[in-house]
């Protein structure tokens, strides 16, 4: 499975679209920077994160995040699950009303073999690993 680079960022940008599934068991198409800067499964904006139902399926368990000008904010989380091409995980779904980014992140990332092709501004999926 392979996804081309998204252009709107200086250097290209690897990315992946998924479906991510909503509180009503819909699946919602999603692109996602991949950022293996973030820890947590996927990071999407306030607005999406209500709009998905994810509130109805937030966990007790706390997340924290650090806004660029180095504010620690607590993230709204819910425990989701994630579709890329056919390959399902059950992920962490992170938010904050002050985030605007849709990233991918190393939880969601490390259940993958993935390469980046940065000549061809090309990401492949190749294998998911055994968990």
């Amino acid at each position: 499975m392979k996804f081309k680079y998204s252009k709107d960022y200086k250097p290209p940008a690897p990315r992946i679209k998924v479906l991510i599934i909503t509180a009503k068991q819909e699946k919602h198409e999603l692109e996602l920077i991949v950022d293996t800067g973030f820890s947590g499964g996927v990071l999407i904006p306030y607005s999406l994160y209500e709009k998905l139902g994810l509130t109805l399926l937030e966990v007790q368990d706390k997340y924290y995040g650090i806004l660029p000008i180095g504010i620690p904010i607590t993230l709204h989380t819910a425990l989701t699950r994630v579709i890329i091409g056919d390959l399902v995980f059950k992920i962490h779904a992170h938010s904050h009303p002050l985030i605007n980014k849709k990233l991918a992140g190393r939880e969601l990332l490390n259940k993958m073999k993935i390469l980046l092709n940065g000549p061809l501004e090309e990401l492949e999926i190749t294998d998911k690993l055994k968990t």
